[in-house]
């Protein structure tokens, strides 16, 4: 019987950049990643992620509109008491819930100021708990983000803490996702991850040489951890906490 996954945890990411390749390299370094190819027709050759034995996404050659270097995450959830509470909180569920191949159902959508987001209900299982190099929260960077906790915290099923910089969405006392305005330019507004690190300091140094750029230096945040974002040679943007300086 496939284990209940808790709510709001990123359990799928997409990589989707032009440089796509110079990406993943970069991750492969930092984190240790594997890469494992995946014929999907018609696209082709759409490789998995792997950290250790846990297969959490995929990479994607991006063209045309869909050229913005980013990560595409796709959140856990009860699909079904979610899709209500998108729609009654003003969002759109567009096509609703849908089979995405063997990988599991999924639920695309947008909050109710028009920004997307995805849900996902896994077709395997997902550990219980996310170790180094793991996605294990995400962020939401745009304009007003704190004004959208309310509606994540509902479609979610997640509780709304503020924070002296802007709102965490936790399950239970875990912090799951964090919202808050910042001064760095983003475009167009979105979610980000963050991947789990047992020394930010370290991590940091490693990323700076395989590549990556810091974009906001190390920060304590109460109740959530140790804080650092970067973005990769690819041009995505991505964090790295450690729970343990919580």
């Amino acid at each position: 019987m496939k284990q209940q996954i808790r709510p709001g945890r990123p359990v799928w990411l997409e990589l989707n950049a032009q440089r796509v390749q110079a990406g993943i390299a970069f991750y492969e370094t930092l984190f240790g990643w594997t890469s494992r190819p995946l014929h999907v027709p018609p696209w082709g050759s759409m490789p998995n992620m792997a950290n250790r034995d846990r297969i959490f996404g995929n990479q994607f050659m991006a063209m045309g509109s869909f050229a913005t270097p980013r990560w595409n995450i796709w959140f856990s959830g009860d699909l079904e008491r979610a899709e209500m509470a998108i729609v009654a909180g003003g969002g759109d569920v567009g096509d609703g819930i849908h089979q995405l191949g063997d990988l599991g159902l999924l639920l695309n959508a947008y909050d109710n100021r028009g920004y997307p987001f995805a849900l996902i209900s896994l077709d395997q299982d997902v550990p219980p708990r996310d170790q180094y190099g793991d996605p294990c929260m995400a962020e939401f960077w745009g304009p007003d983000a704190v004004q959208g906790a309310e509606f994540y915290a509902k479609a979610l099923d997640l509780e709304a803490v503020e924070t002296e910089t802007g709102v965490m969405l936790r399950d239970r006392s875990t912090p799951q996702l964090f919202l808050r305005n910042s001064d760095v330019d983003i475009h167009p507004p979105r979610w980000i991850p963050y991947f789990r690190s047992a020394s930010i300091g370290g991590d940091i140094e490693r990323a700076r040489r395989a590549g990556g750029i810091i974009q906001i230096h190390p920060e304590i945040v109460p109740s959530m951890g140790e804080l650092a974002v970067l973005s990769d040679p690819s041009g995505a943007f991505f964090g790295l906490v450690d729970t343990d300086k919580a």
